[in-house]
């Protein structure tokens, strides 16, 4: 059904957060992944109104920047990390990180000291439940878990395979109940696929 709130969100390049997703009193997982800086304000509402008990994020995360092919940008990204540590840390959550290939190791852990940084892929156990958190799709595709969490691109879709269930982080932001298993995917707000790639802000 076609909705009015979402398309407006859309339309001035805001994030639509379903009604149900605030009222929940049940734990919540949120994942995101290859986030572009011009996100950070939105991201941040969305956690202030969601109150995950745990965010992952899945790597690059300054995307817009494109760290590995732009070093000479170094500051750049370390000035929007520094930004995200802030929106994390005000959260609450506790925070999973799988570092990226457009991402630097020193620099990020120097501001997100707080929270778990996995460099490549791992199996963790969250809520009784088997998670695969990896930056690339291959990280969770050769030990898949119950919930496998990645991004860096599409090659891999949101889908169950054998009984196991994938979350493309570029895709959508995924939430996902930690009781019930029940998962939301949420479309990031118009415009960040642009701003991943570099590209102006595209309206309507």
């Amino acid at each position: 059904m076609f909705n009015v709130k979402e398309f407006v969100c859309c339309a001035v390049s805001k994030l639509y957060i379903p009604p149900e997703l605030v009222r929940t009193s049940e734990k919540t997982l949120l994942h995101i992944s290859d986030t572009p800086t011009s996100f950070y304000p939105e991201l941040k509402v969305l956690i202030d109104k969601l109150k995950p008990a745990y965010i992952v994020h899945t790597g690059d995360l300054t995307d817009n920047i494109k760290l590995a092919f732009n070093p000479g940008l170094i500051d750049e990204h370390e000035k929007g990390v520094k930004e995200l540590a802030s929106i994390f840390d005000a959260s609450g959550a506790e925070i999973i990180l799988a570092l990226g290939n457009h991402d630097d190791f020193d620099i990020d852990r120097l501001y997100l000291y707080k929270s778990r940084i996995i460099k490549e892929a791992e199996t963790i156990e969250i809520e009784n439940k088997s998670f695969r958190i990896s930056h690339l799709p291959e990280g969770v595709i050769k030990e898949p878990a119950q919930y496998n969490l990645f991004g860096h691109d599409l090659t891999l879709k949101y889908g169950l395979i054998d009984g196991n269930i994938y979350f493309n982080g570029i895709s959508y932001i995924n939430i996902i109940g930690l009781e019930s298993g029940r998962h939301t995917l949420l479309s990031y707000p118009c415009g960040t696929s642009n701003a991943r790639l570099g590209r102006g802000k595209v309206g309507l």
